[in-house]
């Protein structure tokens, strides 16, 4: 008897991947609602949002594109550069600090040697 309740009973329908992916595609459009989409292939639209989750979900299990690459390291090897030559005392260049202020229309441009740079910008910002 038992044998005889399972089988008038209505079995669940399968679907095709193929026709879940179309189905998902469909979905996936910026115009598409899933409930219309599922009422347009005489499918429950909780159905088509399980379909979606486990989507999802199968997406989120793949590894990730992006693999670390491991470089090998490369030793370091000094290089002997040719000896600064001094210039003599009278023509050695200070660094010089350019400073460029612009307040609306008003622009205003400073050089000025690097010693002299700190007293410099407190008196401006006083």
């Amino acid at each position: 008897m038992e044998n005889s309740l399972n089988q008038d009973r209505p079995r669940r329908r399968e679907y095709s991947k193929q026709f879940k992916a179309e189905v998902l595609t469909r979905c996936a459009q910026p115009s598409a609602s899933v409930g219309g989409v599922a009422l347009a292939h005489g499918l429950h639209s909780n159905m088509v949002h399980r379909w979606i989750r486990e989507q999802r979900e199968r997406q989120a299990a793949v590894p990730p594109a992006f693999v670390p690459l491991r470089m090998p390291t490369v030793p370091f090897i000094p290089a002997a550069l040719p000896a600064k030559q001094a210039e003599p005392a009278g023509e050695q260049s200070l660094p010089e600090v350019d400073l460029q202020i612009q307040r609306g229309e008003l622009l205003v441009r400073l050089q000025c040697p690097l010693s002299q740079c700190g007293a410099l910008l407190r008196e401006l910002l006083r």
